[in-house]
């Protein structure tokens, strides 16, 4: 394999791919919604990072492609540099990689047409039912979120988009055409709109240009088939271009429960007069921290980095259902210190630390320093700059500190040293702060796998109840 060419995808590079191909969906689109799902961060459209491979290939034959077939093996995140590869030419055909440090996130297979050769294409046929009348689609401004049962049988029709990208893509439109290049682009609008649609994941694509009608302008596709264990669609597509794509429906942001279900699990006055600080409030486990204290009376301070509206939702759904006052104050731990929230810490009786980074992570080798980094800086570095912080600010009295560990740290799953490296050493440093601070006792708990956007995945996976795990621990931290 040798270097053909590499690529930063940046916010300006979403839209212009978005405006190309219509797809709008917010995993690509809006940061603060990507943050909660799989990635958690935006992610670069499949076909934009095919479409861009294609821009790099090396085809010193000059020949016509007559099959493309794609693999999207890991998402690859906006900021992130990919960096494309190509072998050399084996008999009519051309590999193409594209990684991100080192991890495959893409395989591209390019089949060229060579004079007086037999062409070796084999592509499953598509199996578009054309007994069935096509169902128009219109130019969606939201992706439709439907149950996997609305889209089986159904047959769509998709206008393309008309508009000329060809400097944008030069050699794309060459091998494609014009036509067949907007039917491509139009292939992520079917994934991330239609079918999965909002909760989408491209898997792989399959086309097949011998037999394309390159003069028709619309693109045909039904759902042939959708196999709920892996939760996976098969898509045969017709027009422009011939051929077939593989989809996941990926898991949506995970709820918690709302203060009303949690209600049950205390009594009216069990938290009363008491005040905590919830670093990490927005989502997850800070949001059932904050809604079981608020529940049993307590006052809550919800702190976000992000998340706004989330934050909002949160504390409105508590000052409207209780007597308690809940606050929100934004504190991003990347550029944020704490001396920049405004309240009295000495009326403070617990802090509870759920600020993290990305915890399931894609990577190449055995241990990424980077990403160790990146989880040392908040386990680590940042929570020391809190207690620190704290005693120096707190006046009179203690303060209980919260900082979550994991089951990691001795049952370490896969893939996962940098993070439980983190965590262990994160269980070091809050032994030696309750052995010299004064004004701060950290009380720290081996959390199992529990529900929320940092676990889901598409398999679904057993994870233990957030808050028959949690309300123990806020029990015995309202009094030192």
């Amino acid at each position: 394999m040798h270097h053909i060419g590499k690529k930063t995808f940046c916010a300006e590079d979403q839209q212009l791919f978005a405006q190309i191909s219509r797809d709008c969906n917010p995993m690509h689109m809006d940061p603060v919604v990507a943050r909660r799902l799989l990635a958690g961060r935006q992610v670069v459209h499949g076909i934009h990072i095919l479409l861009t491979a294609i821009e790099f290939w090396q085809n010193d034959t000059a020949s016509l492609p007559v099959a493309i077939s794609c693999n999207f093996n890991n998402p690859v995140s906006v900021g992130e540099q990919l960096v494309f590869t190509q072998n050399a030419l084996a008999g009519n055909q051309s590999t193409l990689e594209a990684r991100v440090n080192g991890l495959l996130c893409a395989t591209i297979v390019l089949t060229v047409e060579l004079p007086g050769a037999a062409q070796q294409v084999s592509l499953s046929p598509p199996q578009v039912d054309a007994s069935k009348e096509p169902f128009g689609l219109g130019s969606l401004s939201q992706p439709l979120d439907e149950a996997p049962e609305f889209h089986l049988g159904k047959c769509y029709a998709l206008t393309l988009n008309d508009a000329d990208f060809a400097t944008r893509f030069p050699q794309s439109h060459r091998y494609l055409g014009k036509q067949g290049f907007a039917a491509m682009a139009a292939l992520s609008y079917v994934v991330g709109m239609v079918c999965p649609g909002l909760h989408s994941v491209f898997a792989s694509l399959e086309v097949d240009l011998r037999s394309s009608a390159v003069a028709n302008d619309q693109l045909y596709f039904s759902v042939r088939k959708y196999d709920p264990r892996f939760h996976l669609f098969d898509i045969g597509f017709s027009g422009c271009l011939q051929g077939r794509l593989k989809a996941f429906m990926r898991p949506p942001p995970q709820p918690q429960p709302s203060l009303q279900e949690l209600s049950k699990y205390v009594s009216g006055d069990e938290f009363k007069e008491t005040r905590s600080l919830i670093i990490g409030g927005s989502r997850g486990l800070g949001e059932v921290t904050a809604k079981v204290l608020a529940a049993g009376g307590g006052a809550v301070l919800i702190t976000y980095a992000s998340g706004l509206d989330d934050a909002q939702a949160i504390s409105a759904e508590i000052n409207r259902s209780t007597a308690s006052l809940c606050q929100i104050q934004k504190l991003d731990l990347t550029n944020d210190s704490f001396d920049s929230l405004d309240l009295d810490w000495n009326t403070l009786n617990a802090i509870y630390f759920f600020a993290t980074p990305k915890i399931f992570r894609k990577k190449a080798g055995v241990f990424d320093p980077a990403l160790f980094q990146e989880f040392y800086e908040f386990y680590v570095k940042k929570f020391y700059e809190l207690c620190v912080f704290l005693e120096k600010t707190i006046t009179s009295g203690k303060v209980q500190v919260y900082f979550p560990s994991s089951v990691a740290v001795v049952d370490r799953p896969k893939g996962m040293a940098e993070y439980a490296m983190a965590k262990a050493a994160a269980e070091i440093l809050v032994q030696e702060i309750n052995k010299e601070f004064r004004k701060v006792a950290v009380v720290c708990t081996q959390l199992p796998r529990m529900s929320t956007d940092q676990t889901a995945t598409i398999l679904k996976v057993a994870a233990a109840s957030n808050v028959e795990i949690l309300l123990p621990l806020m029990r015995s931290m309202k009094v030192l």
